[in-house]
């Protein structure tokens, strides 16, 4: 939470706009905000209270949901913005543990035109490291350690 609060103000900039999806186990996911318009401090500020009161692990991982509402947000601002161009940044510290791999391959084909730039930021020793560069690798993106992202080195990598 505190990494993607800090994160923020160098990832977006006025007019941006952010849609918040949290997960955690099987039928775990949501979005806890979509489409906020980034207009000013005051709005930066509201979304870092979010994250801090909402986004919390709570056990295990869920990879298909998450794509798959992401992909759903993408196609719903699609219908009024044709043009906008989306970034993915996906956090995780643990394993998919709810759907079949296969699965989760299907929904990343069916995202991957979708975005055009990825960062998949990988958590803790627990993390399926192979499986979080998979996503990275079919969406275009990059894999990247959290401590490089806390450090900055992390970039949203463009296709």
């Amino acid at each position: 939470r505190k990494q993607m609060s800090n994160k923020l103000p160098s990832l977006i900039k006025e007019g941006d706009t952010l849609t918040l999806i949290w997960f955690s186990g099987k039928n775990q996911a949501g979005i806890l905000k979509e489409e906020i318009e980034v207009k000013s401090l005051t709005n930066l500020q509201e979304l870092n209270n979010l994250i801090d009161r909402f986004l919390q692990p709570i056990g295990l991982t869920a990879f298909t949901k998450p794509l798959q509402l992401t992909k759903e947000v993408i196609d719903r601002i699609k219908i009024n913005k044709p043009n906008t161009a989306f970034s993915l940044i996906f956090l995780s510290d643990g394993y998919n543990n709810d759907d079949s791999w296969s699965n989760v391959q299907k929904v990343m084909n069916e995202l991957r035109d979708s975005v055009n730039s990825v960062t998949i930021v990988e958590y803790s020793q627990y993390a399926d490291s192979n499986r979080l560069s998979e996503i990275a690798d079919t969406l275009g993106g990059e894999k990247i350690l959290a401590d490089n992202f806390r450090a900055n080195k992390g970039k949203l990598k463009k296709k």
